[in-house]
């Protein structure tokens, strides 16, 4: 009975939202199905279905059934929503092509190495709510989102090393702060790094590290501290008893909020996702072993995890496609074809959000984008409705 009220006080909107024409449940399990398009013309409807659908918790829930990646178009450089069959949700012009992106929540983050300036969008509205003058020397851009403020942080790292912090939206304050240095070099490439509550976290470049660094060692960054942590990370490997020098791949994703340091043998063509239980342990639980499709490895055949599904199928971008894999057949399907595209990211906001911070509200203001849908179904003027009270 405890969790059944719980639950009431949990959504008040919901609650009145359906004026008893269908079943709370049954209205909101219709409504999660449709794509964010139709809801957002769904919500001219009445008062009601537009509270429904602005409503943070149905939101998220809408976000988890319908996932869906960011990728910059490699022809145009623009910013495209595609789902994960194949469909493209949403396009966003850059007036600079993009070269590089990086998302938390409701905004991307897109390096423009070519124009100078980088610039933070809402995936939502595609308005660009920060611009970044960029270093030449700049290797290393990562956005990161710190829960317990709801800011918006970009961790910028030159030469490897030399660290800078802005906070976004912070107005004429918000310029670029210098903060410790790295505590040695940091890997370039995005496989090598992932921001998990608020804490970015990064592989070194194996070539230019000190002997007592592990391959799979991490360095974490405190967003909320603006410092790098004092101790490194103990990766996975140093679980096992013995493990291939030489023919393993490592990198870091994130996957259900946790972080996931993947280890590809090249011998045998598997890749093992081991999650982080514990940081203070530097304690690794290895959840899934998959065998990699395709032969032996080559580098565009890198199988990077994206998201794992409520069904447990993990999805991958690799060789230019997402494929799902089952761990309960041990079988992988080709979802669709991405070629064309670079940058593929995983998003985690919601399209139905238009806060920067994840609240509630319109994705678009519906009225000005669909003119005509005014006279759908269940809408009338406000004469109209003055009209129909007075008779």
């Amino acid at each position: 009975m405890a969790a059944a009220l719980a639950k009431l006080d949990e959504a008040p909107i919901l609650a009145a939202a359906n004026y008893g024409v269908l079943p709370l449940d049954v209205l909101s399990d219709v409504l999660l199905r449709l794509p964010a398009d139709e809801l957002c013309r769904l919500r001219l409807v009445c008062r009601s279905w537009r509270s429904l659908t602005s409503d943070p918790l149905f939101a998220k829930a809408h976000s988890s059934r319908h996932p869906h990646v960011v990728a910059l178009h490699c022809d145009s450089g623009d910013v495209h929503v595609v789902d994960l069959s194949g469909n493209v949700l949403k396009r966003i012009h850059l007036e600079h092509p993009g070269d590089d992106l990086t998302t938390q929540l409701d905004l991307l983050y897109v390096v423009s190495f070519r124009s100078g300036q980088d610039h933070a969008l809402n995936v939502v509205t595609g308005m660009v709510e920060h611009t970044t003058q960029r270093s030449s020397s700049t290797h290393t851009t990562v956005l990161g989102h710190v829960p317990s403020t709801g800011e918006y942080k970009v961790l910028r790292i030159q030469w490897g090393q030399r660290s800078e912090v802005i906070t976004l939206g912070s107005g004429n304050n918000g310029g670029w702060r210098q903060r410790p240095r790295a505590p040695t070099i940091i890997a370039v490439s995005s496989r090598y790094m992932a921001q998990v509550g608020g804490v970015a976290y990064f592989m070194f470049d194996q070539p230019l590290v000190p002997a007592d660094i592990e391959p799979d060692d991490i360095a974490s960054f405190d967003l909320v501290t603006e410092e790098w942590r004092p101790t490194l990370i103990q990766g996975p490997l140093r679980q096992l008893t013995k493990y291939p020098i030489g023919v393993i791949y490592l990198c870091l994703a994130k996957l259900n909020d946790c972080l996931v340091t993947v280890h590809y043998n090249y011998q045998d063509v598997s890749g093992d996702l081991w999650f982080l239980e514990d940081i203070d342990k530097s304690l690794w639980i290895k959840r899934y072993s998959v065998r990699c499709e395709g032969g032996p490895l080559r580098d565009n055949q890198f199988h990077h995890p994206l998201l794992v599904l409520e069904d447990g199928r993990v999805i991958f971008f690799v060789d230019q496609y997402l494929r799902s894999y089952d761990p309960r057949t041990r079988t992988w399907a080709a979802l669709t074809m991405m070629r064309g595209y670079h940058s593929v990211r995983m998003h985690h906001g919601s399209l139905l959000c238009s806060g920067k911070r994840g609240e509630g509200g319109a994705a678009v203001d519906v009225t000005r984008r669909h003119k005509g849908l005014k006279r759908t179904v269940g809408w009338e003027s406000p004469q109209k409705k003055g009209k129909r009270r007075r008779s």
